[in-house]
């Protein structure tokens, strides 16, 4: 709401940093449901770390331990796979695990930053060398933008430009 640092108000500086955090409280409340991937920090003490959701996702995907992910789901494409995961509800069946296959495509609704794709890029080389990653993502993020989306009014609105 101001087009200048002359109107700018204490007020309106009040108000942004407001609808800021509210915009990230929204975002939080989204991942509520999950049980894996339903934070992206750690609190303990004095001290807290931050864990990107993408790190999380990809970690986990590349977890060479290999549980059960909860809140990844493999979908089934072949017909081996689709028996497997049919038969898995009558016997002591694993299901296919997301980094099975050798391809890992990773879409990111909302946006990717450079960074962001660097890190996908060298967590799948170490740990899980010879394994394709391909990040698609609606836009790609630069600093400027990921700040003017905390801002903008109808953040969650798509585009309707294109």
């Amino acid at each position: 709401g101001c087009d200048s640092s002359l109107n700018l108000t204490s007020q309106k500086a009040t108000d942004a940093v407001y609808g800021i955090f509210r915009s990230l409280r929204d975002i939080a409340r989204v991942r509520k449901h999950m049980e894996q991937f339903n934070s992206i920090h750690n609190c303990w003490g004095l001290g807290a770390s931050y864990k990107p959701l993408l790190k999380q996702v990809v970690e986990e995907v590349c977890n060479p331990d290999r549980p059960d992910p909860v809140d990844i789901e493999h979908i089934s494409s072949g017909l081996t796979d689709l028996l497997k995961t049919g038969f898995s509800m009558f016997t002591k069946v694993n299901r296919p695990h997301p980094g099975d296959h050798p391809l890992l495509i990773i879409f990111m609704v909302g946006g990717v930053s450079v960074s962001e794709v660097k890190m996908v890029k060298d967590l799948v080389a170490a740990r899980k060398p010879g394994t394709q990653v391909i990040v698609l993502s609606s836009v790609l993020l630069t600093p400027h933008s990921a700040v003017e989306l905390l801002f903008a009014p109808d953040r969650l609105q798509p585009d309707t430009h294109i």
